[in-house]
């Protein structure tokens, strides 16, 4: 089974991450405007300077810059709170969800049965003369069904690959199931153009892992390979698409 056990844990903490920010961002963003209104709201319009007391166009000037962050603040708090929202109402079926196989199936036999009921009405809508479905609606169903056919080829062959660890000079590749990730740990820091090769190939620093890590495919582990200079690899290298989630 591919994805990894600690998907909902993992998702939920993002979750939780966010509406936090957003929290402590609103909090924070409450706390600067009151701030900003109690230094000004004591002083009248046209009170005149007093003495032992900042000149009134800094004092307003400082209330100013207050209430603008303040602003910036809120804005920051609304921000988090849509990420949070977007991540809770997110039906996207990621690879790392171990029960994404089983969710795509579901996928595929709910386009299927609609693809067939269209064409069940088309078919009966040229007999009676009604009106049939719109042009496009039949290749998008097919379009959608092929993707997700593919989708679920490329999960099993992830389901295939075995756990293990390669090395190379210089360091370790490491094929790993619990995390549903292809690992590349160098023995020592690479130079920029080595980072930048990575990063163009869908790798990226995990401090937790230690090392440069992407999603998990056999194309993956075919790309960490050319990287490091493993083996010899076949013309028929596939660069996949980074599917890594938050």
């Amino acid at each position: 089974m591919p994805g990894r056990e600690d998907y909902e844990e993992r998702r939920q903490a993002r979750i939780d991450r966010l509406n936090n920010a957003a929290a402590s961002a609103a909090q924070e963003s409450s706390q600067r405007f009151k701030r900003s209104h109690d230094m000004v709201k004591d002083i009248p319009f046209g009170q005149p300077n007093i003495i032992g007391r900042p000149a009134l166009p800094a004092l307003r000037e400082r209330s100013a810059r207050m209430m603008d962050k303040a602003l910036e603040l809120d804005r920051t708090a609304d921000y988090y709170a849509e990420r949070a929202k977007a991540s809770e109402c997110n039906s996207a079926i990621s690879s790392d969800d171990p029960t994404a196989i089983e969710k795509l199936q579901a996928k595929l036999a709910e386009l299927e049965t609609t693809r067939d009921r269209v064409k069940a009405a088309n078919k009966e809508a040229k007999k009676t003369g009604g009106e049939q479905s719109a042009w496009c609606t039949l290749p998008y169903l097919a379009r959608d069904i092929k993707s997700v056919k593919e989708r679920i080829a490329k999960l099993q062959a992830v389901d295939d690959m075995p756990a293990e660890m390669i090395e190379f000079d210089g360091g370790e590749i490491e094929s790993d199931p619990i995390t549903n990730r292809v690992i590349i740990r160098y023995d020592e820091r690479q130079p920029d153009n080595v980072n930048a090769q990575l990063k163009a190939n869908g790798f990226k620093w995990a401090p937790s892992a230690q090392g440069w890590q992407r999603m998990r495919s056999p194309g993956a582990l075919r790309l960490a390979q050319k990287i490091c200079k493993v083996a010899e690899i076949g013309p028929a290298l596939e660069r996949e698409p980074d599917r890594t989630n938050p």
